[in-house]
């Protein structure tokens, strides 16, 4: 029996797919909406884990039975407890996952027993026993481990159905910008880029371990003859090797941003150690993953008997598929499958 629209995705080996399933839609629940301090404002929503990759755990079931079991006045934290009751009601109110994720975020680059105990002590205060506190910090962890899991599946797959053929640095240059102008500037430039001269990418901020310098390290799929400007090498030394070294740089990007590096990929095995050079900043940094638009985790086919190999994964909901297996859309078969074939398969995130 074939299956119909089916999200198939590469994993670097093979070729794997996911039968399209109906799942009924719950009501959603109306909740009130919480106001935060200014700080956090701007705090990453968390990930949104994917049924089929990590399904919930036992463990955030019991978090919500103990949030059930909490006072009513325990359920937000104000920024000093000791604040006379009339003045705090005037107080912006945290809930205590928002304060984790703050707390989380300072102390980000300790090592991690460090880190969970500053995290800890910070919460416990708002708890009734250190049992909960601990319980809380726990699930809280587990989230954020949970998290960077998915961020790295879900990074690879979008890569894997691409051809990239640059390793790119952009540098921070504190006499064309600040901090905040570089990010906002470089994303719209690459933004324009990608609307206009279809490049793609995926890339991560991080800061150098020494001077703390502020980076942006992607992989590009840059077409022939969008580049803005042109080529130059670059003679200076490398403080990481302890040698000098040649860097291709765009005049473009020069002028405009600063010190750059385009490495041209020329051997596509190179793609997954770059892949591997981005997820060690992406665990390193906790900063999110940056895409350009038009990039997939999945393409949709029909998938027939004899292109399955085995069913695979948790209860065997998944598909093995043969290397060269056909490509259907709407019952029209559209080819092998190939980069040119995938090209026009309907695609899904």
């Amino acid at each position: 029996m074939p299956f119909a629209k089916a999200k198939v995705y590469f994993d670097g080996s093979h070729y794997i797919a996911i039968p399209h399933t109906v799942r009924k839609k719950k009501a959603k629940k109306k909740t009130a909406v919480k106001k935060v301090s200014p700080e956090l404002e701007e705090m990453d929503e968390d990930e949104t884990t994917p049924f089929d990759e990590c399904t919930q755990m036992s463990i955030f079931d019991l978090e919500k039975k103990t949030e059930k079991e909490k006072d009513e006045g325990s359920e937000s934290v104000t920024e000093n407890e000791d604040t006379p009751t009339e003045k705090r009601d005037n107080l912006p109110q945290i809930s205590r996952k928002e304060l984790f994720d703050k707390l989380y975020r300072e102390h980000l680059f300790e090592p991690k027993y460090s880190r969970k105990k500053a995290v800890y002590d910070g919460l416990r205060p708002h708890f009734k026993t250190d049992e909960e506190a601990k319980l809380f910090v726990d699930i809280n962890f587990e989230r954020k481990r949970r998290n960077m899991i998915c961020r790295r599946i879900r990074m690879t797959r979008k890569a894997n159905l691409q051809d990239f053929n640059y390793f790119v640095t952009f540098t921070y240059d504190d006499k064309l910008h600040t901090e905040e102008s570089f990010r906002q500037k470089l994303k719209n430039c690459l933004s324009l880029l990608s609307s206009r001269k279809g490049w793609k990418y995926i890339g991560v901020w991080e800061r150098s371990p020494g001077k703390k310098r502020l980076h942006f390290h992607g992989i590009f799929d840059i077409p022939e003859g969008t580049m803005p400007g042109y080529f130059v090498q670059k003679e200076d030394y490398s403080f990481n090797s302890h040698r000098r070294q040649i860097t291709n740089q765009d005049t473009y990007f020069l002028e405009n941003f600063g010190r750059n590096d385009f490495d041209k990929i020329v051997d596509q095995h190179r793609i997954g150690e770059a892949m591997a050079y981005l997820m060690k900043y992406l665990e390193k940094s906790g900063e999110r993953v940056v895409y350009s638009k038009g990039l997939p985790q999945y393409f949709i086919t029909d998938i027939m008997d004899e292109d399955i190999v085995c069913p695979i994964g948790m209860e065997e909901q998944k598909l093995l598929l043969f290397d060269d297996f056909g490509c259907w859309d709407e019952g029209e078969y559209i080819g092998q499958v190939s980069k040119e074939t995938i090209a026009k398969m309907p695609k899904a995130n």
